[in-house]
């Protein structure tokens, strides 16, 4: 990874999780049943469910990335180092 991808992957979990917000704040207002269309209403429960799935993974991702240090490489099990 190059070394502004912790501060896209921080973005992009920031503009996900507003994004989830946003669409969970859509989904239940009470208007909501009333003037957005079966579909669309499907649409957003489909993108909540897929920012729901893909978090978790970002953050992972986040996370293995900020501690690159910790790691050391396989160590061969016939080899004398």
């Amino acid at each position: 990874m190059s070394t502004g991808s912790p501060a896209l992957i921080d973005r992009s979990i920031d503009q996900l999780e507003s994004l989830a917000a946003f669409l969970t704040d859509e989904v239940e207002q009470p208007w909501t049943t009333a003037l957005l269309p079966l579909s669309e209403r499907r649409l957003c429960k489909e993108a909540l469910l897929t920012i729901s799935v893909l978090l978790p993974k970002l953050r992972a991702v986040r996370k293995a990335h900020a501690r690159p240090a910790d790691r050391q490489p396989p160590k061969c099990s016939s080899c004398d180092e």
